[in-house]
């Protein structure tokens, strides 16, 4: 990554921290301050909305750690059989408090089996489900997974916004001049970090789209070998 791209990412980043931080500090100091003013109702759902934060800010620090790793060559992945369709679920799960994630359709077998990182393969899919909810309003969202050969196949598409042809070479460059931002409101970090990961596994990542028709990330890694 160039130096204007990685500086660019990271004032982008301490701007994405800088809300969900907000939001923390502010429902925490409430509810130290009015917490008899609250019945139990009110008290779990700003606690709720705290936790959820958190969890942001939790996955924001993660990509920065982790993308300062491949920068310097140094990232290690923790290796272990990993079932595709856990990944997806908890995937999906993770997002079901997003408007839209019930438009979400799943078909992965159970036999889809890839050695990798559990926690990195994680990361993948969530930023793959959450740009789907994210960017599609309505219309369905399908995640299928399948075995060609030698290796495991996930597709997530959505009925959504769609990218315009000529951005879609840089889609995976990360926050920048040229570059498309990985969420509306994100850093741009989330597909280039996506793309490295995949890579680091071997593995590759493709996408195809049509303006306000619909997008497809196409996830390709290695089967484990029996």
């Amino acid at each position: 990554m160039s130096e204007v791209r990685f500086a660019e990412m990271i004032s982008k980043i301490a701007h994405e921290l800088r809300s969900p931080l907000t939001s923390v500090k502010g429902f925490s100091a409430t509810l130290l301050s009015r917490w008899d003013r609250f019945n139990d109702q009110q008290r779990y759902e700003l606690v709720e909305a705290i936790h959820s934060d958190a969890e942001r800010m939790g996955r924001i620090v993660s990509e920065v750690l982790d993308l300062a790793r491949i920068e310097a060559g140094r990232l290690e992945l923790h290796r272990d059989s990993v079932h595709i369709s856990k990944l997806v679920d908890k995937a999906v799960s993770g997002v079901a408090a997003l408007p839209g994630s019930a438009r979400i359709a799943i078909d992965v077998p159970e036999d889809l089996i890839v050695l990798g990182d559990p926690e990195r393969l994680q990361h993948v899919f969530f930023n793959l489900v959450e740009n789907a909810v994210k960017f599609s309003d309505d219309g369905p969202i399908f995640i299928a997974g399948d075995a060609e050969g030698d290796t495991i196949v996930v597709r997530v598409s959505d009925s959504g916004v769609g990218i315009e042809s000529d951005r879609l070479e840089d889609i995976f460059l990360g926050p920048g001049p040229t570059a498309q931002s990985a969420t509306p409101k994100g850093t741009g970090l989330g597909l280039y970090l996506t793309k490295r990961l995949i890579e680091a596994h071997g593995g590759a990542i493709a996408v195809e789209s049509k303006p306000d028709v619909n997008t497809t990330f196409t996830v390709r890694l290695p089967a484990q070998k029996v």
